[in-house]
């Protein structure tokens, strides 16, 4: 009997639900509503939309935060334990736990509007494509997001939550502006002001996406170029830090040594 209990204590179900009466704990105390809307945006930014896992987030932050103070204090109270050092230390730990969720968020947020950016040519050429077979534009931009959808393709899952949006009554130009607020992405302005022009002055609208398109990536082409040129201005720095002492080492030194020597010479005589 106690073994049956034993064994049922370290089973790894209870373990989990050990956990996740914690992590719902820590939830409850920390709600999603306390999010700054400037923090919720990021969350919503780096494709963490379900308001679980954004009270999960926002609880594991706080719990970093925690944890780095705590480990700071730790450290620092078995060498000096006066209130003059551990109080600096859990300000420094602390703010390690703050900065540390704070920059993965950050660096999830900046990666996910390059990959819908890198995108959103092809995208507009698939819909292009779907325009001129004869489909409408609701039918098209549903067989592009079904085509660009797999491993989680951040512009597939904006195209789904897009489609919904449309299903349930909002304009193209509503969905896609908040779709470029939501994701940072000004490209999905850009198409919904599109879309606003055709529908009002009647031009074709894959002829207008191709233009679209072509614009885009003549705008790529020249940021690429830009960083180019702006890398080859970076370079000179390095190469003069490290080759101007080296030169200056083989052109002066043997100027020196022979100045030195012509002086002692003189000075002999």
């Amino acid at each position: 009997m106690s073994s049956a209990t034993s064994s049922s204590v370290g089973s790894p179900g209870v373990d989990v639900t050990v956990k996740h009466t914690m992590l719902a704990t820590l939830q409850r105390l920390l709600p999603t509503q306390t999010v700054a809307p400037a923090y919720h945006r990021r969350l919503i930014g780096a494709g963490i939309s379900d308001t679980n896992v954004q009270s999960a987030f926002l609880a594991m932050h706080a719990l970093a935060i925690g944890v780095g103070a705590l480990a700071a204090v730790w450290v620092v109270v078995g060498k000096n334990p006066s209130v003059t050092t551990w109080f600096p230390a859990a300000m420094l730990g602390g703010l390690a736990g703050w900065w540390i969720p704070k920059s993965w968020l950050a660096s999830k947020e900046t990666q996910r509007r390059v990959d819908i950016a890198t995108d959103f040519p092809i995208m507009l050429d698939l819909l292009q494509i779907s325009l001129q077979g004869g489909m409408g534009l609701p039918a098209a931009w549903d067989v592009v997001a079904s085509t660009l959808a797999g491993a989680g393709d951040p512009l597939a899952l904006e195209m789904r939550r897009i489609d919904l949006e449309i299903n349930l009554g909002t304009s193209w130009k509503s969905s896609l502006f908040a779709a470029s607020e939501r994701t940072g992405v000004p490209e999905f302005r850009a198409l919904g002001s599109l879309l606003q022009q055709t529908e009002r002055f009647g031009t074709e609208m894959s002829t207008m996406i191709q233009v679209l398109s072509d614009s885009l990536r003549h705008a790529e082409i020249e940021s690429l170029e830009e960083r180019a040129h702006r890398a080859s201005v970076f370079m000179l720095v390095p190469l003069g830090v490290l080759l101007l002492p080296s030169t200056l080492l083989l052109v002066v030194t043997p100027l020196l040594s022979m100045l030195l020597e012509t002086l002692q010479g003189t000075t002999a005589n």
